[in-house]
């Protein structure tokens, strides 16, 4: 069954099929559901809460760069036919704001209701944001069966365009052990696995993404010590930022072997000669304590990246007053970010910017 809003299966005449996994596990790794596709060279498609991206943005980062896609579950894995519109829609924007700031990607507009739970009104209100939900065959797994119960359960239902939905938490624990087997079931079936975007493409269905963003108006700060920023333009002194900047645990940053060369070469690429760009760095007691990377479009500072040595939210706080310093020199009426967007919210908040989180444009 498959309507243009909910999606149960993909082209019967294509040679493929699609392992999904809800939930996220909060209080065991997920590595073991990654190992027991990987192993037989699959990819699967994940709907995580929000709550677990917040929890496990690294591990986010690292299941897309392995190859599995990765979409949305709500917030709080709440049963959706029950609230109402307000909280409906807020689960929807948190979760995305979550997979956003945990990836730095746009969040997929498809997605999987907790419990199968939601109503008719629901699918209308979905539209609104272009959205569609992807469901499938339950393989009854949040029951927590054996493996090998698991697997007779799923064997004769391994045909063409089949999307199986299982769960990735802390019930489905021999869950893994079960896909291990059926991977090796599908191949000899002659099917290949596919992440559910790719089986949806293959039935004329396209998908979207939403990308959000914070913005606030520059307000000027007292505290604000400018002396303590310089441009990152020579030799010198982006070799001294990838030196400093490699100890602080920045996520983008590579790590192992020949990670120094790798990072001084990324950053170096940040260092235009456009004029509309500046990098910058803020220098206290002789060592690099946070970077900038912004650019000037439609009259904004839009922050492109940037990192702090110190991980707490505060040490964000000097990131916005230089931000809110430069903007005003510029004449710019707004500063806008896709990276800790609730966290500079609630900063500009308390510092008493004028800001909001709205619907990036374009």
């Amino acid at each position: 069954m498959m309507t243009k809003q909910v999606i149960t299966r993909g082209n019967p005449s294509v040679s493929h099929c699609a392992f999904t996994f809800d939930d996220g596990p909060m209080r065991i790794p997920i590595d073991a559901w990654l190992d027991a596709l990987e192993q037989g060279g699959a990819c699967g498609t994940f709907f995580l809460t929000g709550e677990w991206f917040d929890r496990y943005p690294a591990k986010a980062r690292e299941m897309l760069a392995r190859g599995h896609e990765l979409t949305t579950h709500t917030y709080h894995h709440r049963r959706m036919a029950d609230v109402t519109k307000a909280v409906f829609f807020e689960e929807l924007k948190i979760a995305e704001l979550a997979y956003q700031e945990a990836t730095g990607r746009p969040a997929p507009t498809f997605m999987r209701f907790p419990y199968a739970s939601y109503r008719e009104e629901n699918l209308e209100w979905l539209r609104e944001w272009k959205y569609l939900v992807v469901e499938g065959e339950d393989t009854v797994d949040w029951s927590g069966p054996p493996s090998a119960q698991l697997v007779e359960r799923v064997l004769p239902k391994l045909i063409n365009g089949s999307i199986f939905m299982f769960h990735a938490n802390e019930i489905a624990k021999e869950t893994p052990q079960a896909v291990k087997s059926l991977v090796l079931h599908t191949h000899a079936k002659g099917l290949a696995l596919v992440p559910v975007s790719e089986l949806l493409h293959a039935n004329g269905i396209s998908t979207g993404e939403r990308r959000w963003q914070v913005r606030f108006r520059p307000t000027l700060l007292g505290s604000f010590h400018n002396e303590q920023w310089e441009y990152v333009a020579g030799d010198y002194e982006l070799r001294k930022l990838a030196a400093d900047s490699l100890e602080w645990g920045n996520p983008k940053a590579p790590t192992g072997s020949g990670a120094y060369n790798k990072w001084l070469q990324e950053l170096s690429t940040q260092v235009r000669s456009d004029g509309e760009t500046r990098f910058v760095a803020r220098s206290f007691a002789d060592q690099y304590w946070a970077y900038v990377r912004a650019s000037v479009h439609g009259g904004a500072l839009v922050l492109e990246d940037y990192a702090t040595k110190e991980a707490h939210a505060d040490a964000l706080i000097y990131i916005l007053q230089w931000a809110a310093y430069e903007a005003s020199t510029l004449g710019c009426e707004w500063i806008t970010s896709t990276q800790d967007m609730r966290r500079i919210h609630k900063l500009c908040e308390q510092l008493g910017f004028e800001a909001e989180i709205v619907l990036q444009e374009g």
